[in-house]
Order: C-alpha cells, then sequence, then structure tokens
C-alpha cells in the first residue's frame, strides 16, 4: 500500500513538473515572440522614418531646382509653400532616426535653412516684390547640397531596406577577435557624419530669417559700449549668481566671437560671464530632481523675482515648458505696455527645491537697447480687421517682434480662440498685414506655440 502510494506521488510529481515544464516553454516562447514583435515594430518605425527622409530629400531637391526657373508668383508661391511643408518633413523624419548625438547637426540645420529661407522667398514675393540676383544664387546653392544630400540618403535607405542590417541597434564590438573594443556607436552614425562632413565647406547665408548665419555673427547691441571685466572680476559675479564662495568655482578659459565670456565650474554646473560688461550668459546646473513639490505659480514668482534682482526690470512671462521636473520659463523685456520679444531671457526652476537651476540671457544681451518709442499708425480695432472671421478675440496688446534678421516690427498680439484651439496672431501696427501666426499648445507639461 505505501510502496503504491509512493509511486502514485512520484508519478504525479512527475506529471506536475512536465506540466509546468512545457508551461513555462511556452511562457517564454510567447515571450520570445512577443519581444521580437516589438522590435520588429520598433525596427519597421526607424526603416520608415528612414524611407521618409530619402523622400523628403528627394522632393526637396526636386522643388528647388523648379524655384530657380519659376519667376512669376503663380508658380513661385506654391513651390516655396512645398519646401516649406517638406523641409519640415525632413526635419521630423530625421529627428526619428536613431543616431548618436551631433552626428547630423550641419544636415538638420541645412533642412531648417532651407525652410526658412523659402518663408522668407514666399513673404517677399507676397508682397509683390521680387527676388535678386543674389537670391537666386542661394536657391542654386542650396540646391547644389541637396542633389549630393540626395544621393547620400537614397544610397542609405536602399542599403537598409532589405532588413538584413538592424537600424535601432547599436554597433557594439570593433577589431578582430584577439582586440575587440566596444564603440557604442548606432548602426547609422558613420553615414550621417559623412553626410555632416559634406557641409564643411557650406556657405554662409544671409537672408532675413531666424536660421540665417549672420544673426549669430553680429555684435552685442546692450554690451557694445561697457567696459571689460577682469577674469577676477567675473569669477565673483559668477559666485554671487550662485550664491557660493569664488574659491568652489574652476576657471574653464574664455569664449570668444561676437559675445566673449569667461567659463567656470563648480560642483553643481557651468556658468559663462561677459567678459563686457560682467552680466552672467549661461548658467546650467547639473543637478537632477525626483519630485515635483512647487506649482508653476511657485516657480513663476522665484524667477520673477531673480530678473528683477539682475536687471531692475520689468519682465513679462510667456511661455512655460516642464521636464525632469524642472520649469523653463520665457520671459521678453517689457517697457510703457509694449513687450520686446528680441529680448529674451529664459528662467529654469526646480520645481522641487524653488532653486534656479538654469539660466540664458543671450537673446536679452544681444538684442536690447534703449529704442525710439513708436506709435502705431493703426488702432486696434482697424488691425483686428485683418484678422481671420474664424477667429475670436480673447485679448490684445502692444508687441515689438523680431523679423528673423536684424529688423523689428511693431504688431498688436492678438489672442484668439478657434474651437478648442487658442491662436496668437500678430499685426503690424503700420500697414495691418499679418507678420505671424502661431498655434498654442496647452497641456501639463507646458504652454508652447508652434
Amino acid at each position: 500500500m505505501t510502496a503504491t502510494f509512493s509511486k502514485r506521488i512520484i508519478v504525479r510529481i512527475v506529471s506536475f513538473s512536465l506540466a509546468a515544464f512545457v508551461l513555462l516553454a511556452c511562457a517564454g516562447f510567447a515571450g520570445y515572440r512577443l519581444i521580437s514583435r516589438y522590435k520588429n515594430t520598433v525596427e519597421g518605425k526607424y526603416q520608415l522614418a528612414l524611407n521618409n527622409l530619402a523622400d523628403y530629400t528627394t522632393n526637396i531637391k526636386t522643388t528647388l531646382e523648379k524655384s530657380i526657373y519659376a519667376n512669376t508668383t503663380a508658380q513661385q508661391q506654391p513651390t516655396f509653400a512645398k519646401l516649406m511643408s517638406m523641409s519640415e518633413g525632413a526635419k521630423t523624419a530625421l529627428s526619428q532616426i536613431p543616431m548618436s548625438s551631433g552626428q547630423a547637426n550641419a544636415v538638420q540645420k541645412y533642412f531648417a535653412q532651407v525652410g526658412d529661407y523659402a518663408f522668407y522667398a514666399l513673404s517677399k514675393i507676397s508682397k509683390n516684390s521680387s527676388l535678386s540676383g543674389d537670391e537666386r544664387e542661394t536657391l542654386k546653392t542650396l540646391y547644389k547640397y541637396a542633389v549630393e544630400l540626395d544621393m547620400s540618403v537614397s544610397d542609405m535607405a536602399a542599403a537598409y531596406a532589405d532588413g538584413s542590417v538592424t537600424i535601432g541597434e547599436p554597433i557594439t564590438l570593433r577589431g578582430n577577435l584577439g582586440s575587440l573594443e566596444e564603440t557604442g556607436q548606432m548602426t547609422l552614425d558613420g553615414g550621417f557624419r559623412e553626410m555632416n562632413e559634406g557641409f564643411a565647406d557650406y556657405p554662409t547665408m544671409i537672408y532675413d530669417g531666424p536660421f540665417s548665419d549672420h544673426i549669430s555673427n553680429r555684435r552685442s547691441v546692450f554690451l557694445k559700449n561697457m567696459p571689460a571685466v577682469s577674469r577676477e572680476q567675473a569669477q565673483v559675479i559668477a559666485a554671487a549668481f550662485l550664491k557660493t564662495d569664488k574659491s568652489k568655482l574652476s576657471y574653464e578659459g574664455e569664449t570668444k566671437g561676437n559675445l566673449p565670456t569667461y567659463n567656470f565650474t563648480s560642483d553643481s554646473g557651468y556658468i559663462t560671464v561677459t567678459k563686457y560688461g560682467g552680466y552672467v550668459d549661461i548658467y546650467r546646473s547639473s543637478e537632477t530632481f525626483q519630485s515635483r513639490t512647487l506649482s508653476y505659480d511657485d516657480v513663476l514668482s522665484e524667477a520673477k523675482k531673480r530678473l528683477l534682482e539682475i536687471f531692475r526690470e520689468e519682465f513679462t512671462e510667456s511661455y512655460y515648458s516642464i521636464s525632469d521636473n524642472v520649469c523653463t520659463i520665457n520671459f521678453a523685456y517689457s517697457k510703457d505696455s509694449v513687450v520686446y520679444y528680441p529680448d529674451l531671457i529664459k528662467v529654469s526652476v526646480s520645481m522641487q527645491t524653488g532653486e534656479i537651476v538654469g539660466y540664458c540671457a543671450t537673446g536679452y544681451l544681444m538684442s536690447h537697447s534703449e529704442r525710439e518709442t513708436r506709435t502705431p499708425k493703426i488702432s486696434v480695432s482697424t488691425a483686428q480687421g485683418s484678422l481671420s472671421p474664424e477667429l475670436k478675440v480673447k485679448s490684445s496688446k502692444t508687441a515689438l517682434i523680431p523679423t528673423g534678421g536684424y529688423d523689428e516690427v511693431l504688431t498688436y498680439e492678438f489672442t484668439c480662440e478657434a474651437g478648442n484651439e487658442t491662436i496668437l496672431v500678430y499685426i503690424n501696427c503700420e500697414t495691418a498685414q499679418e507678420e505671424q501666426l502661431y498655434i498654442v499648445m496647452k497641456s501639463e507639461n507646458g504652454v508652447l506655440v508652434m
């Protein structure tokens, strides 16, 4: 009886073990299939992004060629409008392709310049002006680089079309069996690095647009007549900004160019001080924050307080974004009920501690000046007549906005509603023409415009 019972137990144990093994094997196989399906889905997205980039690049090349020969408004308007759309699509596709940081900076900048130059050209011809000979030469230059870029991207897309090489995985080993080393490079790094190098002799683009190289080449208006400060004085200024002792800062050299600075590091981050005037230009903290204990209103109050301490001027907040428990707020200089958007300062505040953890005053330091008072030549009601009947005006104010280059234009800023969306429209205070239009994007992580 006991022996029989023992055999029965043994049989059951073996049976249950086999069943458990089969279940685990099935689960493992199902998990493997799930992981494989996920990998295939992600890889498919990367492949689609690469193919889309190839299509956009080809379209940009073709449309740029057409733009060189188009000579009437009827042909030029849709051509430049298409270029704007294609450049945005190319930038989006490029941003979706996995690669190491910085491998495609020049390519991304090229796409941005194509779109912005198209916007500039479209704006010019819409005002019944013709493109000059130099402006047509710029189109030829853009086209020349589009031809090379199109060949490179098309060849890359074709090389990865059969799926034999995975786009989304890094190349981890290099060398022979006796000497292997990890590279940490993404599969497409080499190809895009070569494309970047192809822009090494890319000429300076001079035109009226926010991506124009001559904007970064101009001199600071605000600091031009201010006295120089020594490195020791700059270190004291940086320490005061960080509310620490100067001995805790290490000197890291100078930045030359059109906004020369002394550069320092501390245990918590990086800070630069202008060589003329002694203003903090950039500060970036290396700290990370795990939670949010403060609201947007709390950090806004702290940022405003800090700006008042530094400049003793009025600033108006505009847009903000929240990332990693840090809120970055855009401020513009304000005076006599006019907001001066070229004079921008960004302040980042920890939503955990309320400390200033990021700061960029480059816009203000480059553009700020005591401007002559401008009086609108048309009334708010006249300007409002230029708005689409689809928009319902909620508020308005006067704002000086940059044209993208050296010029500035006085406008009425109308905050409008259209269904569930908020729209910003800028109407020229002299001509009643629409200068800019933005869609406001609101979420729990901020208020941005596009």
